[in-house]
Formats: C-alpha cells, sequence, structure tokens
C-alpha cells in the first residue's frame, strides 16, 4: 500500500474509531439528561447522571483484564455493537412510559460500564497500531471526531427527539452507534498484540508492577493528577459566571457552540504541531496557554458580549492544545505490552482529580466570589507549570533498562 492510501486509511479507522468512543459518553450524559430533563425528573435524578462517569474512575480494577483476555481490536469493535443494541433497547423500553426507573437505571449503569471497558481497549488499541510519532500526528483527529460525537448526542439527537419523539432519538442513536462498530470491524486494522514481556507471567501484578516501575514514575503521576486542575475549575463555574454577567440561555448556547468548534479546530492544530514540532518543544507552551486565566479577566471587567466569547474560544482553544498534548505524553508513557491498561491508570487519574475539583467548585465560589475563585484557578495551575519541564517524554519503551 503506497503511503498516501495508507495515511487516509489510518485516517479513516482513528476517526471512526474515537467517533464510536465519544458516542457513548455523549448518550449516557447529555441526551440521557435531556430525556430526564423533558420528564420533569427532579434535579437531583437528573444529576444523578454524574455518575455515570464513575466506572472511568474505576477503569485501572478492570483494564487488565483487557490486556490479558481476547483483543483490543475485537473489544473496541464489539462495544461499540453491543452498546448501541443496549441503548436501543433501554429507550425502547423507557418510552413505555413505566414509572418506576430502576430497570431503567440499572440498565444505564451496564452501558456506563461497557463504555468505561470500551475507552480502556480503544486507546490500547490506538497506542498498538500506530508508532509513537503516528500518534502525535493523529491525535488531533481522534479528539477531533470525538467532539464530533458530542455534537451528534448532545445536539442532533435531541433535535431528532424534539421533531420526532424519544423513542426515535434513542433508536437512531443505537443504529448510529451499532453501525459504527460495524464499520470498525472493517477499518480497524489486523495487529500483533503483545501479552507482556517473555520474562513476565500474563498476571494483574505483573501489569501494575511494570507501570509503578517506570523511570520518574512519581513526578509523571503527580503531573498527571495535577495538569488540569485549573482548567477543570474555570470550566465547572464558567456556566455560573455567564449567567451572573446577565446572559441568557441562548446566548449561552451560541457561546458554547463557538467554544465547541474551537475545540475541534485546536486538537487538529495541535496534533499537527506536535507531529512536526515535537513534545519537548509544544507541551510546555500549550501548558502555559492553558493557565492564562482568561475568565478572570471576564469576572473582573465584565466586557461586552462579543469580549465574553472570545474569551471563551480561547479558553476552549488552549484547553484543546493542552489535552491533546497532554494525551500524546501519557501514551507515550506506556509500556506497549500493557498499553490498555497503562493508559487506563492515567486517565483515571485524570477523571479523580477533575471530580474531585468539580465536586468542590461550587462551593469554592460561593464562598470566595467570582473574581478571587477565577484567580485561585491559576494557582491551581502552578504545580503542572512547574512539573512540565521536568517530566520525561520519550517513549516509555525507549527508556534505558
Amino acid at each position: 500500500m503506497n503511503e498516501p492510501a495508507r495515511r487516509a486509511k489510518t485516517l479513516a479507522w482513528t476517526s471512526t474509531a474515537y467517533f464510536g468512543d465519544g458516542l457513548p459518553y455523549a448518550l449516557l450524559h447529555q441526551l440521557v439528561t435531556e430525556y430526564l430533563t423533558s420528564l420533569g425528573a427532579p434535579s437531583r435524578e437528573v444529576g444523578a447522571t454524574s455518575w455515570f462517569h464513575l466506572p472511568v474512575t474505576l477503569k485501572p480494577l478492570w483494564s487488565p483484564l483487557v490486556d490479558l483476555v481476547g483483543t483490543r481490536r475485537g473489544w473496541t469493535f464489539g462495544l461499540q455493537i453491543a452498546f448501541g443494541l443496549g441503548i436501543a433497547l433501554v429507550g425502547a423500553w423507557a418510552t413505555l412510559g413505566h414509572t418506576d426507573r430502576t430497570l431503567f437505571w440499572a440498565a444505564l449503569g451496564l452501558l456506563a460500564l461497557m463504555h468505561a471497558v470500551h475507552d480502556i481497549a480503544c486507546d490500547g488499541f490506538y497506542m498498538l497500531a500506530l508508532k509513537p510519532r503516528e500518534q502525535a500526528l493523529y491525535s488531533g483527529t481522534r479528539q477531533a471526531a470525538y467532539r464530533a460525537a458530542m455534537y451528534v448526542g448532545g445536539g442532533a439527537l435531541v433535535l431528532v427527539a424534539a421533531r420526532f419523539g424519544w423513542q426515535v432519538a434513542f433508536t437512531t442513536a443505537g443504529l448510529l452507534t451499532a453501525g459504527t462498530g460495524l464499520l470498525n470491524g472493517r477499518l480497524l486494522p489486523h495487529v500483533d498484540e503483545p501479552r507482556g514481556p517473555a520474562h513476565l507471567a500474563p498476571s494483574l501484578r505483573s501489569v501494575y508492577r511494570s507501570f509503578f516501575s517506570q523511570p520518574q514514575a512519581w513526578t509523571v503521576l503527580a503531573f498527571v493528577l495535577t495538569y488540569r486542575l485549573g482548567d477543570v475549575l474555570t470550566s465547572s463555574m464558567s456556566p455560573v459566571l455567564m449567567r451572573e454577567l446577565g446572559l441568557g440561555l441562548e446566548t449561552r448556547g451560541w457561546l458554547r457552540t463557538a467554544g465547541l468548534t474551537s475545540t475541534i479546530g485546536g486538537s487538529v492544530a495541535a496534533g499537527w504541531l506536535l507531529a512536526r514540532g515535537g513534545l519537548d518543544r509544544w507541551f510546555p507552551r500549550f501548558t502555559w496557554f492553558m493557565a492564562v486565566p482568561w475568565y478572570l479577566v471576564v469576572a473582573w471587567l465584565r466586557p461586552p458580549t462579543w469580549a465574553v466569547g472570545l474569551a471563551v474560544v480561547l479558553e476552549q482553544l488552549a484547553g484543546a492544545l493542552a489535552g491533546t498534548a497532554a494525551t500524546v505524553f501519557m501514551m507515550r508513557r506506556c509500556a506497549r505490552a500493557f498499553s490498555a491498561s497503562h493508559y487506563a491508570f492515567f486517565t483515571a487519574l485524570v477523571s479523580l482529580g477533575s471530580t474531585a475539583a468539580g465536586g468542590f467548585s461550587g462551593l469554592l465560589y460561593e464562598r470566595v466570589g467570582g473574581v478571587a475563585y477565577f484567580a485561585l484557578t491559576l494557582a491551581a495551575s502552578l504545580p503542572a507549570l512547574w512539573l512540565v519541564g521536568r517530566i520525561p517524554t520519550h517513549a516509555l519503551d525507549a527508556d534505558p533498562p
């Protein structure tokens, strides 16, 4: 296969794989939330959809099984098909008018677990199928494909529900997810999937040991845990700030759309820059850009709407650039033999930091006010700014023994 054709094929499967990874997240956290809201469910029940993210935080508990049982390729497209069928069945049952939603929540909990396992397999397969430079090159397009799934699950399917009803929306969601899985069954390349070095028994113990024995392990872990704290604190309270500025729902919706569009562009741009300039060159720059407290200026000066929109676009762009670079970094610190497990450990740390920061953000905002709060987001970024120059950025498998 010539080089242009190979690149086109790689672009196709990385895009469809991560579109299929983003759809379950969008359906669980956006479509289901809109469905419950439309039913008039109490706010505590609507808010309980946040617990669907718990299996992602707990991924290290079962991630070694993905490395040791079956193939990451098979897990990836197989779970997409299974999730699609599952969400369609859940939607069909839910729209029959049942008032007791216990079974509804139990089924969605199972689907959330499936999504977490799929997330492990998809990331692990990506690292196995691509060389480090290719991982950087296509990291932007995979992020863009994931964001495109957000558009579909959180926007297009909601409009389908508004026009044709929720059963049509859930059925369409299921068919789209399962169809993406079937497509990936054809597009995903067949690659060698090692089970670990010959001197290691294929056991859970060897998977965990290999992760924590990597060079500068605790420095790397501290960086991953703290990297997005400032960004998470900013995003969690930005809607509250917009409301305090007197911006209505429609205006906030347009600002959200503009911000999401900038994340897609930023992800693609980051992948291009990282593939050409290298992680060493761009990672510190992206990190400093992400630390700029754009919303502090908004909270302090309370500028006109166009200036608020500019701040939203810049903040989302900075997050996309830094997030794409962080993804490449974490992939480089994963052993090839246990790529799915190691990357799951990293993403679980990110999720833990995000959950903790987001959980306390509202209380902190109420106590200190908007200006002081967004000043503190800069303080929360300082550990990452200090650590980014002290972490190893080359591929783990290239480390000396």
